[in-house]
């Protein structure tokens, strides 16, 4: 796509106070200029604007364990799998930082333009604004997750998140914002989205987000601020609006003795299942196939359950059993949408915390109905709000499982005593451990990036 080509200058931010050299590097001369409306809904068409924007937190998370690491330091991949102080060495770029700034520079880039964009009418021009404003507070927030610290109201007006891009300006000198300061622009990118006559409910297609995105986005980032109130809300809002889901018996194998991701039937591709509401797939899902279920994760989920069934194995392709001493994951492509069960359970989880066990429960068994045989399911119980709530978290990581949401989900669990966790790691005889609070929960920022602008602090390790 020509007009795409204007913007190979500026898809590497990771230098924002020193750009000029990639200026240099990739010049303009001869590309075709945008100036239409329609020149710029090219650029949030682009099928990359569906893309999560990262994938290592996989690793990192204590849903998995790795036989094939032996050497932590060997790589990004064993690096993160064993909480390394050192994740990227000095002349490594970091997907996990550049990706989700080059996707913002481009929504910058739009909404910079909409008002002098010739050609076109007002709703389009409206509805524009509204995806541009969705999408660039998705991977703010996503950064956020990753690089800062979790929302702690007595310290976010002083804990370091990332920086906030709010211009497409190549020249913009860059320092990192605080927690309170990130979640506030996200909030409202989001509320000014949700208040745009013109955003229909519905994108268009999977890459185009609508109001509902924006709304079930609100609703995690609430939950994650521990706005309890306003996360049941916006859930709500959501779930008069799409309820749909996906009934996990309509799956099956082709052959279940030698069972395989691509001999599963009826399986719906990340982009295509009916209960996404904000679609994202996963950035490089092909890093992300090759594991076991830890231990842990076992713990919680019944072999019966079919979030088991058609996610892990203890066969191979041909139908030997597997070596491997835990259950080996299949190699489903990992689905990173929001989506209707991730707002019943946030539902769910403001419910508990809100000391109505009954109906928080009733959510859960209306999502687990769906996720086992009926011979095999029984309805959950709850003795009390908190054993409710246990309940909820746990159903939360069975059915967001490889979502891109549980290294986050560990982090902000962290806050509460309850439900903090040691990780341990054994690999090639030495244990590895991350403590509850860790400043290892944040990721290292490259050291490549502070080396080009030293106003980025780095993390503490």
């Amino acid at each position: 796509m020509k007009i795409k080509l204007f913007i190979i200058a500026a898809l590497i931010l990771t230098g924002f106070g020193s750009c000029k050299k990639y200026l240099d590097a990739t010049p303009i001369k001869g590309k075709v200029v945008p100036k239409t409306l329609a020149d710029f809904e090219e650029f949030l068409n682009d099928i990359i604007l569906s893309q999560s924007g990262y994938i290592y937190p996989e690793f990192m998370t204590d849903d998995v364990l790795i036989g094939s690491v032996t050497t932590p330091t060997s790589g990004r991949q064993p690096r993160a799998y064993t909480w390394q102080k050192d994740l990227l060495l000095a002349t490594e770029d970091d997907s996990e930082w550049n990706t989700p700034y080059n996707y913002i520079y481009i929504c910058n880039l739009v909404l910079d333009n909409l008002q002098t964009a010739t050609e076109g009418t007002d709703q389009t021009r409206n509805r524009l604004r509204g995806e541009a404003l969705t999408q660039r507070a998705y991977y703010l927030f996503t950064l956020a997750n990753l690089y800062g610290k979790d929302y702690v109201a007595a310290t976010a007006a002083t804990d370091l998140s990332v920086p906030i891009m709010l211009k497409a300006d190549l020249e913009a000198v860059a320092k990192r914002a605080t927690v309170q300061e990130v979640y506030d622009q996200v909030i409202n990118d989001l509320q000014t989205a949700i208040s745009i006559a013109d955003f229909p409910e519905v994108g268009k297609n999977y890459i185009h987000p609508g109001k509902l995105a924006s709304m079930a986005l609100l609703a995690r980032v609430y939950l994650f601020k521990g706005d309890y109130v306003n996360a049941q809300k916006y859930a709500n809002d959501v779930l008069a609006k799409k309820s749909t889901l996906f009934d996990w018996n309509s799956m099956s194998f082709s052959n279940p003795e030698k069972p395989t991701a691509a001999t599963i039937t009826n399986i719906p591709l990340p982009q295509n299942n009916i209960e996404n509401i904000y679609c994202k797939t996963a950035s490089n899902p092909s890093l992300l196939v090759r594991f076991m279920a830890s231990t842990d994760l076992l713990s919680v989920l019944d072999t019966k359950d079919l979030r088991y069934v058609f996610n892990f194995t203890r066969l191979t392709s041909t139908g030997a059993p597997s070596p491997s001493v835990n259950p080996d994951f299949l190699g489903v492509t990992p689905n990173f949408s929001i989506g209707v069960p991730e707002m019943m359970l946030i539902k769910a989880e403001c419910l508990a915390r809100a000391g109505e066990k009954d109906a928080a429960v009733t959510i859960l068994n209306a999502l687990r109905v769906k996720r086992f045989k009926t011979a095999d399911y029984t309805d959950l119980t709850a003795s009390s709000a908190d054993d409710a709530l246990s309940k909820v978290l746990a159903e939360r990581r069975r059915e967001l499982l490889f979502r891109g949401v549980r290294w986050f989900e560990l982090k902000r669990l962290n806050r509460d005593d309850r439900f903090k966790k040691t990780l341990s790691r054994v690999v090639s005889g030495q244990t590895y451990t991350l403590e509850p609070n860790s400043d290892r929960y944040m990721l290292q920022i490259a050291p490549k990036i502070i080396s080009i602008n030293p106003l980025i602090i780095q993390n503490p390790r």
